[in-house]
């Protein structure tokens, strides 16, 4: 059987193109008509949306409503904001909104636990009743508003006939099967791990760069990639949170940057994604986040802070990341000598405000740091956040660490910090 005959160049290729109405005089027009048109100015737009990626472009934070919310019937204050999903829709939350996440019990019943779509089972595990782990999504929904008038019809009203289509947004939550080992963790060490089996730290797909760069082609990993292909969400669906709850406890965590990205461009090049691709830079910058939100959550829940090590509570750290520490003038915050163990620097080196931000994006580039390893962490004191605290302007200390595979930022300080190696250490002292 003979191959079909190339495309000639200026030659239309009109397969998948946007149907638009012809307008002309004398066409007899009808609402399929109209409805046509509106469908291909809204394809438009989608694919207008595709070109510029997917992930939340602004506002949609939450948190647990301190007025509204209780152990057996949570609720979430979703702040306004707008995101972009995949297929291209721009999801609009106009105002502040309180989301309940049971519905109201039907009378003479009780509330059952939390609102949720099942998802099929990724890998062995189980579901825990009044308990679980949950992703929640935000996605599109259309509603009609008013009546409009109708001619032809015996005067006998349409059941289509609607003044308005009103474009709006869903929440929906997804109750997750997740491996043994995170679910048998305790809450804080549980949320790191699940925020970093979304990011794909160890997926074996995501690090086949290092091994096989040239067949290496990364396009699915992670978890939230593998919640979609068993079609537990959708493209027109963007994660913004991962949420634990038990009916006992109520919600022991809201993890928003575990699944929440800022809009990632897509990639233009499919053979290099995991090393040029706009996601390994939003994942990066997601990690941070992640650690960052969670060390604050910890600042006001975890008592006494001082005694909490980094595997206590997470099984990753990012590359660079700031720390809340305890000390003179600074009452509340990890133990800046215990918390990293036998992987922290013996040098506590003094570090420039104004070299704290481009550390921050080099450490971009690096992987996470895995907690309980050989690898060793540089510390660094944030000298102007020192000088604060001492002066009574500031009442929380600050440490700095980064990876070993950063270069030595230390800043030389007369009777704080070494001449002769400033910013040239070979290796964490």
């Amino acid at each position: 059987m003979s191959a079909s005959a190339p495309t000639a160049l200026e030659q239309a290729i009109s397969a998948g193109g946007i149907k638009s109405v012809n307008f002309f005089n004398g066409r007899l027009l009808t609402g399929e008509d109209l409805s046509s048109e509106q469908d291909a100015n809204a394809i438009a737009r989608m694919r207008i949306g595709q070109t510029i990626g997917s992930g939340v472009a602004c506002g949609l934070d939450l948190a647990e409503s301190t007025s509204a919310s209780t152990n057996e019937r949570p609720v979430l204050t979703v702040e306004a904001g707008l995101a972009l999903s995949r297929s291209g829709r721009v999801l609009e939350l106009p105002v502040r909104t309180d989301l309940a996440l049971t519905r109201d019990p039907i009378t003479g019943a009780t509330t059952s636990g939390l609102v949720f779509s099942d998802c099929t089972p990724l890998q062995p595990g189980t579901y825990t009743a009044g308990a679980g782990v949950y992703l929640l999504t935000i996605g599109p929904s259309q509603t009609r508003e008013g009546r409009a008038p109708t001619s032809g019809l015996g005067n006998v009203g349409a059941t289509c006939a609607s003044a308005y289509l009103v474009e709006g947004v869903q929440f929906r939550l997804i109750q997750l099967t997740i491996p043994p080992d995170i679910a048998s963790a305790q809450p804080l060490l549980q949320r790191n791990r699940l925020a970093h089996l979304a990011f794909g730290t160890a997926d074996t797909r995501r690090l086949e760069y290092g091994t096989s760069p040239f067949t290496a082609n990364a396009q699915v990993y992670g978890l939230l990639d593998d919640l979609r292909a068993v079609a537990c969400f959708g493209d027109d669906e963007v994660p913004l949170a991962i949420l634990s709850w038990t009916s006992a406890d109520g919600l022991r965590y809201v993890d928003l940057w575990a699944v929440r990205r800022r809009i990632t461009a897509p990639s233009s090049e499919m053979r290099w994604p995991t090393l040029l691709g706009d996601r390994r830079r939003s994942e990066a910058e997601a990690r941070f986040l992640q650690f960052e939100q969670q060390v604050e959550d910890m600042l006001q829940t975890v008592d006494p802070l001082s005694a909490t090590l980094a595997a206590d509570a997470f099984e990753y750290l990012p590359p660079v990341g700031l720390l809340p520490i305890a000390g003179t003038g600074s009452l509340r915050g990890f133990d800046p000598n215990a918390f990293f163990g036998s992987q922290a620097s013996t040098d506590l080196a003094p570090l420039e405000a104004r070299s704290l931000a481009s550390l921050l994006f080099e450490s971009l580039d690096h992987e996470p740091i895995a907690v309980g390893t050989t690898e060793r962490i540089q510390r660094y004191l944030l000298w102007d956040n020192t000088q604060a605290v001492a002066n009574g302007v500031a009442d929380q200390l600050v440490l700095v660490f980064a990876k070993q595979t950063l270069p030595y930022c230390g800043t030389a300080r007369f009777g704080q910090a070494r001449w002769g190696i400033s910013r040239f250490a070979p290796r964490v002292i």
